[in-house]
């Protein structure tokens, strides 16, 4: 396989890798108890003081152990989450509760890395003068640096740090070929590497099989770093839905007839007037997860979406999900917006897929056809084997104005609700293990649907939900596809 920018960046050698143990303490959730390992690790040096104030990267990672043991001693889940460095709240998804659920009903080991990126961080040269950024801001500012910059390299491409934060290079004797190095004692993981060699000499529990999620930006390291290490099986990305970056961007523009308001950041930054810049086309070379698609033949892919986000369109998926390799799974969550309202409505679906991957389970078969009739939109919805429940969401957009499905819309600083809500209907059984979904075409404005079929879990009562895509009616758009225009912010 060809070797890329982000594969050579990944796996130079850094002096600045090390970590080492700051607690060990036990934890309760009602009657669950688990055992934290809390390790100080060190990443990686990105750029230098004369362009970053703290370009030293330096994270939490977190090892839980439930109480009651482990069934399987070679894999592990690992989250990602954006906490900053400055000891503040991280995302519900690593709440000592969460974590402490997770490992004990999923009978291994749990780990969550934070700070990643490392943030806040202060720019010397960020055209606007901005300091401490965090989030989005870091992601625009990096990308606008390299699409204004033609001698920047692809490492200031914040997303290579962010991976580097999980990879780190073991010396070969081979040393760097004209192949991919792939092997584990090449390209390892940092974080994975860490856990590995601490719970190794800690505990004597080789893990080798990782289990990847994050939620927005942190959903999109997971597919990178699935891309770079073959150690990681599956991933599950939350909320990060702007593969074949190239279309997906464009396609919010014709909907909107400007950019989400959550997309202030790249707005401010000119991105979006310059989609149509080579680039920008280089830059999605080296960051589209389709670009290492040939990569994900062998990795499990479980994605879950919000059908109310606000970052991204319910409907990008169009424009990657039917080209990606190997093994791939849909689960959209109806009324929910790009925060997801918490660790209760990720808890379960996380906890069910990690649990049918550890144990090695076969995932159920499905696909959908999406069509049209003059006057109606269909769904066909296929399943093996048939599900247990299976029923339809559905919503309107509000007027016929823009094509809109957020639960949140914002001009300048003010935002306020976009009354689209999902409803759930019945389907129709075509024949066995067929299904279809049929709704006419609004007279004003669109009509979302998509279908959503559950199946047996992790044996404890909990269930493995899988949807189509959305299907969006009419197949029209309010706007023409915005050509090197800066737009508003909607």
């Amino acid at each position: 396989m060809e070797w890329k920018a982000l594969d050579e960046y990944v796996n130079l050698p850094d002096s600045h890798y090390e970590y080492n143990l700051l607690s060990k303490k036990r934890e309760n959730l009602l009657f669950l108890e688990a055992t934290f390992h809390t390790i100080k690790m060190s990443s990686q040096k990105w750029l230098d003081e004369s362009e970053v104030d703290k370009p030293i990267w330096r994270h939490e990672l977190t090892i839980v152990v439930p109480r009651h043991g482990v069934t399987n001693n070679e894999s592990c889940l690992l989250i990602i989450t954006p906490a900053k460095n400055d000891g503040s709240a991280s995302s519900n998804l690593s709440s000592k509760d969460h974590l402490i659920y997770l490992a004990d009903r999923s009978r291994s080991m749990v780990a969550v890395l934070r700070q990643v990126p490392f943030q806040p961080l202060t720019f010397h040269k960020h055209p606007l003068g901005r300091k401490k950024i965090k989030g989005l801001d870091i992601f625009a500012y990096s990308w606008w640096r390299f699409m204004n910059d033609p001698d920047a390299p692809p490492h200031w491409l914040v997303q290579f740090p962010m991976v580097k934060v999980l990879l780190t290079f073991m010396s070969s004797k081979d040393g760097y070929g004209s192949q991919r190095l792939r092997t584990l004692s090449q390209a390892t993981v940092r974080a994975m590497d860490t856990i590995t060699d601490y719970m190794m000499k800690t505990m004597k529990k080789n893990i080798t099989r990782f289990i990847l999620t994050g939620i927005s930006m942190d959903g999109w390291i997971t597919w990178l770093t699935a891309a770079v290490d073959t150690r990681v099986v599956a991933i599950i990305p939350i909320g990060m839905d702007f593969l074949n970056l190239t279309e997906s961007f464009p396609h919010q523009y014709r909907a909107y007839c400007g950019w989400s308001y959550r997309l202030r950041a790249f707005y401010e930054m000119n991105i979006t007037q310059e989609l149509d810049h080579p680039r920008f086309s280089l830059l999605a070379s080296h960051l589209d997860p389709l670009a290492y698609n040939e990569r994900f033949t062998n990795v499990s892919k479980f994605i879950i979406l919000a059908s109310g986000d606000e970052v991204s369109m319910p409907d990008n998926s169009h424009y990657y999900f039917p080209y990606l390799e190997g093994e791939k799974h849909l689960h959209i969550i109806p009324n929910a917006d790009y925060r997801f309202q918490g660790s209760s409505t990720l808890s379960k679906p996380i906890r069910v897929f990690y649990w049918r991957v550890k144990n090695n389970y076969p995932h159920p078969s499905v696909s959908w056809h999406r069509t049209m009739t003059n006057s109606t939109g269909i769904i066909y919805f296929n399943s093996s084997p048939e599900p247990n429940e299976i029923f339809s969401y559905h919503a309107d957009t509000v007027g016929g104005t823009r094509q809109d499905f957020r639960m949140r819309t914002g001009a300048g600083n003010s935002f306020q609700n976009n009354n689209v809500k999902w409803t759930k209907t019945n389907v129709e059984h075509v024949k066995s293990r067929q299904y279809k979904k049929e709704l006419e075409i609004p007279a004003e404005g669109w009509r979302g649907f998509f279908i959503q079929a559950t199946f047996p879990g992790d044996g404890s009562g909990v269930k493995l939900v899988l949807t189509s895509e959305i299907h969006i009616i009419p197949d029209t758009f309010p706007c023409p596809n915005c050509n090197g225009c800066q737009g508003t912010l909607v």
